[in-house]
């Protein structure tokens, strides 16, 4: 069956994805940009398009796939009382408004520093998490320091198309939230952070006269089609691993992977 090898040999791997991005993103509360934007470029780039344009293919994409995947989490983590709802409502309408700020005149920004910044953070962040160090004392933030905060955030996210649980995570937990109740948490701000970005690239793809096979604007539909159902099948086994695991070791998994972004974002900015 010649469509069962062509399926094989070119979609199959996105369904592979979409699982791994699920249970990540169930896991560690993040969108899985992080997996999704080096695969998608890699796969994208041997389908012919050039380097830049997969890139930015790449990062298109992954923003639409979180979309999804987001959702599925939301509802499983939701289902097992992970969320802190009130950090919830003051942290997403800035975190909105920084993606889609950040979207929309990205090209004119440099990055660089802001990569670097979020870099060191981040493994400031994995090194506190991975010494299961905690505050001294409990300590709400002010309005203002929570919406500077997410709008940071959603900037950022969009920006280096990282999901919004690698800085949300660390966050929440120096303040004194529980690490899984952060998970669950950063799994409902990666929505609109993914939504804002998935709209920009929208309206890009809309005022374009032509576009590449299989794909509108900057969105490569096939991906989007197999990874996004893959990935909101297997988010909800991802959270359910948070139940299972101790928190220490949710704190040092977490803690390992932000590293490991830490130190890619890095290596890509300085190699």
């Amino acid at each position: 069956m010649e469509w069962i090898q062509l399926f094989i040999e070119q979609y199959a791997l996105f369904c592979l994805i979409g699982v791994v991005v699920g249970v990540l993103s169930g896991l560690l509360g993040i969108g899985g940009g992080i997996v999704l934007v080096p695969m998608l470029h890699a796969i994208l780039m041997a389908k012919g398009f050039s380097a830049d344009v997969a890139f930015h293919m790449a990062l298109a994409t992954s923003m639409a796939c979180i979309v999804f995947t987001s959702l599925s989490s939301i509802a499983a983590h939701h289902k097992n009382q992970n969320i802190v709802w009130p950090y919830v409502w003051a942290m997403v309408p800035m975190a909105f408004v920084g993606s889609l700020l950040a979207t929309l005149v990205a090209i004119h920004l440099n990055a660089l520093y802001l990569t670097l910044f979020f870099a060191a953070f981040t493994f400031y962040a994995a090194t506190q998490l991975f010494l299961d160090r905690k505050p001294s004392q409990h300590k709400v933030p002010g309005k203002v320091e929570i919406s500077l905060v997410a709008m940071l955030i959603g900037v950022i996210s969009a920006l280096v198309s990282i999901g919004g649980g690698t800085l949300t995570v660390p966050y929440l937990a120096m303040r004194n939230v529980s690490v899984k109740q952060a998970i669950g948490t950063s799994a409902v701000l990666g929505f609109p952070i993914a939504l804002a970005s998935t709209v920009s690239y929208l309206q890009d793809a809309i005022r374009q006269s032509a576009h590449a096979p299989d794909s509108f604007g900057l969105l490569y539909l096939p991906a989007i089609m197999l990874i996004a159902p893959f990935s909101v099948l297997c988010a909800p086994a991802g959270v359910a691993l948070t139940r299972r695991l101790p928190v220490k070791v949710l704190k040092r998994i977490f803690a390992v992977f932000l590293m490991a972004v830490s130190l890619n974002l890095l290596w890509s900015q300085l190699a």
